[in-house]
């Protein structure tokens, strides 16, 4: 397969918004350089839908100033790569991470000096990214830090390169139930269970549906698109016992308020919604 690097010429006003478009047509994660201008990249493949998400992002870009968000000259470039080539061109945006108080993010070609207490997750994101650096990765892992407890059975819901499900693993949950409809991204989050050892606490599973679980557990994680969360709250709801919490994430600021409603509607109690930049997640209990 031969894949397609996009990057857009932005400001540091519109980044978030311009990386939450990627993200809607087809991109598994982004990556963010420069300060003026700022270059937001990300990887897609190159197939029979490219030129329509190429057209479609190029005239979301132009809307943006309607939302009030200047964004810069929004010019476009393309490269092309095979796979290792692009498997090698990324990493350049990857590099230690420390998230919340404990939780330290490490690529697995990098070294790194524990400290005391440390938490450490190492991480080949390959073709699926997720690698902690997106705001809303790094809203779920400081929730997950704060409300989940030991032993605990956690569902991880759209698990990509299983950053997640690896953090609660090592936070103490007794079970993670991880699931994918992409096949890159369940190789690559099996892949990284297995580097880090936690095959018996972590079960991943490739389908785009968590019907398969049938018994209620105590949290569930859903690093989601809105539309995704607001489409799949019945369901979610379904998933956690009475007094379970649910961290969801990928929620831009307009569509928080529509994600929250959702939620009360089929149960859920609002604990809070923290938020870094145009990002929004919320940390709820089912009732």
């Amino acid at each position: 397969m031969r894949w397609a690097e996009i990057g857009i010429e932005t400001t540091a006003q519109a980044q978030d918004a311009v990386a939450n478009l990627l993200m809607e047509n087809g991109c598994g994660g982004t990556a963010i350089s420069g300060d003026a201008p700022v270059i937001v990249k990300c990887y897609l493949p190159v197939d029979d839908r490219l030129e329509q998400r190429l057209l479609d992002i190029q005239t979301k870009v132009k809307d943006l100033a309607g939302f009030g968000l200047e964004a810069g000259s929004g010019e476009i470039t393309v490269k092309y790569a095979g796979d290792e080539d692009w498997a090698e061109a990324w990493k350049q945006f990857f590099h230690t991470l420390r998230v919340g108080k404990r939780i330290v993010i490490k690529p697995t070609w990098e070294e790194y000096r524990p400290q005391m207490g440390d938490l450490i997750i190492e991480i080949d994101p390959g073709m699926a990214f997720g690698t902690g650096n997106h705001p809303t990765t790094q809203l779920c892992l400081e929730l997950l830090e704060k409300y989940l407890k030991r032993r605990w059975v956690v569902v991880d819901f759209g698990t990509g390169s299983g950053i997640l499900a690896l953090a609660a693993a090592k936070l103490g949950a007794s079970l993670v139930i991880a699931f994918d409809s992409d096949e890159l991204a369940v190789q690559a989050a099996r892949k990284n269970v297995m580097h880090n050892g936690l095959e018996e606490a972590i079960e991943v599973h490739r389908t785009d549906s968590p019907s398969f679980i049938s018994r209620p557990v105590d949290l569930v994680m859903a690093n989601l698109l809105a539309r995704t969360i607001v489409v799949q709250a019945e369901e979610l709801a379904r998933l956690l016992r009475p007094g379970g919490i649910l961290i969801a994430s990928g929620i831009i600021q307009e569509r928080s308020a529509e994600v929250q409603q959702a939620l009360r509607d089929v149960g859920f109690e609002i604990l809070e919604t923290p938020s870094e930049g145009e990002w929004v997640a919320v940390a709820a209990r089912r009732l």
